[in-house]
């Protein structure tokens, strides 16, 4: 599932005008890339779930000409990402299946990933790697077995290095055991949280490098600039 439904409200005035997940990069908008992305790593069946300028994501996979099978979910109220994910249960169907933050580009391969949270029994595996600064991000601590033992969301303390999430997940439904449907829930701030105080198993699976996060005008800048490869 790629998460696309957020107001884009850090891209100030383009976030007013495009989707985030529709902002160009290298000619192309940043879900192209996306989609390429998971069919590449051999995903069939992906759900994008659309809020603001909902009829502009329609459009754009009205025309998509892929090798997907891709759905759209508009939320009338936006859901949050994980009341976005809840909704989305009935398609995304039993699980283990891959959660993508719209505003972030990856090119990990997902099979080691899918394979870790399988061994390990995971209700959810989260994607890290080490960042300079943790300000603003979702900041993860680890065990020494590897599970996360806690998970803060856009920190504003301490910014100094350390792990943070980044925007890709394997989750399990048992993941969404007791989200109700059609209420406005985050990963971050509630579902997440709870897995952890409940002591389910959340895996944190380290990236090599970090991931490129276009949320904001100077991120977008940089991914332009390099063209995103």
């Amino acid at each position: 599932m790629v998460l696309g439904a957020g107001r884009g409200t850090r891209l100030g005035t383009l976030g007013r005008t495009v989707p985030k997940i529709l902002v160009d990069i290298g000619g192309e908008p940043l879900l192209a890339r996306q989609l390429r992305y998971l069919e590449r790593e051999n995903i069939e069946l992906v759900v994008v779930n659309a809020h603001h300028l909902a009829d502009q994501v329609e459009g754009w996979i009205a025309e998509y000409r892929g090798a997907l099978r891709v759905v759209v979910l508009v939320e009338p109220v936006l859901l949050g990402t994980a009341g976005g994910v809840r909704n989305a249960l009935l398609q995304l169907g039993a699980g283990p299946f891959v959660v993508l933050y719209g505003d972030v580009l990856v090119d990990e391969p997902l099979a080691p990933i899918l394979a870790a949270h399988r061994l390990a029994g995971a209700t959810a595996t989260l994607t890290v790697y080490e960042a300079e600064s943790t300000e603003g991000k979702g900041v993860v601590e680890v065990d020494t077995r590897g599970r996360v033992t806690e998970f803060r969301e856009k920190a504003s303390e301490g910014h100094g290095a350390g792990l943070v999430s980044a925007g890709l997940y394997v989750l399990d439904t048992r993941a969404l055991t007791g989200v109700p449907a059609g209420v406005s829930l985050d990963f971050g701030h509630d579902v997440l949280p709870k897995l952890i105080r409940e002591d389910e198993t959340v895996l944190a699976y380290r990236l090599l490098q970090p991931v490129l996060d276009i949320g904001t005008p100077e991120a977008l800048e940089q991914a332009r600039r390099a063209g995103a490869s």
